[in-house]
């Protein structure tokens, strides 16, 4: 008779995951192929995608302006305005990250899914507490494990949610994943960056279509490294 090893670090639950799933891994993603996709896959859901972003926005902004007035000039009211705006905002966050997995696999969205996933704001908080400041500390140390984390960590919001993982599980399963793709994962991120910034230039006009394309290419790529479960 077999015995648990009550020692044992938790699994991920992963590729249980991803074999039901509408659609498998593809650890050997494209970034060509990957940006061609995204540009698809926004035609007709911009305005899906903007509705959940100016509803983001709206509430971030009815969260925020009450500290202003409050003053922010002690800690303590910086740190109760920070703690406040996340757990309101975070959710928001995760929402609008599965409105793009969700079109990446062909399932019906809508703007008003962004609120969602209140039921984790918990988990989600407290995942992007720990993420901030693992990164921080990474930073301090000489910058570059700080980048390095950045990008590892990437994806770990939307295994927390979409996989139902714990914060420590989502976090390393997006690391270990990831690292095996690292510099592709950076070399998107500083495109992404670069089409946000000429984007912006014209009046911020071509943000119009920068925006929805970034939520949906960060879609298809943890689509594509992590696979999508059939019930999201």
């Amino acid at each position: 008779m077999s015995e648990t090893n009550p020692y044992q670090t938790p699994q991920s639950n992963l590729q249980e995951e991803t074999q039901g799933s509408n659609y498998q891994e593809n650890p050997n993603w494209d970034i060509s192929n990957a940006l061609n996709e995204a540009w698809r896959l926004i035609s007709g859901f911009k305005a899906t995608l903007w509705g959940a972003i100016l509803i983001y926005l709206g509430i971030l902004f009815a969260v925020s302006i009450p500290f202003e007035f409050l003053g922010k000039d002690s800690i303590v009211m910086m740190i109760v305005s920070q703690i406040v705006v996340g757990l309101v905002t975070y959710p928001l966050s995760a929402g609008m990250t599965m409105i793009g997995i969700k079109r990446s696999v062909g399932e019906p969205a809508n703007a008003f899914m962004i609120f969602d996933y209140y039921s984790k704001t918990v988990s989600i908080f407290f995942l992007y507490l720990l993420m901030m400041i693992l990164i921080c500390i990474g930073l301090i140390l000489l910058i570059l494990p700080g980048i390095y984390l950045m990008v590892a960590y990437s994806m770990a919001m939307p295994l927390l949610v979409e996989k139902n993982m714990g914060i420590w599980e989502a976090l390393e399963t997006s690391r270990k994943r990831i690292n095996k793709c690292w510099f592709e994962m950076f070399v998107l991120y500083i495109l992404l960056i670069i089409i946000f910034l000429v984007a912006a230039l014209p009046l911020g006009i071509g943000l119009i279509w920068a925006l929805p394309f970034g939520i949906v290419l960060m879609a298809v790529v943890y689509r594509n490294l992590f696979g999508v479960s059939q019930k999201i």
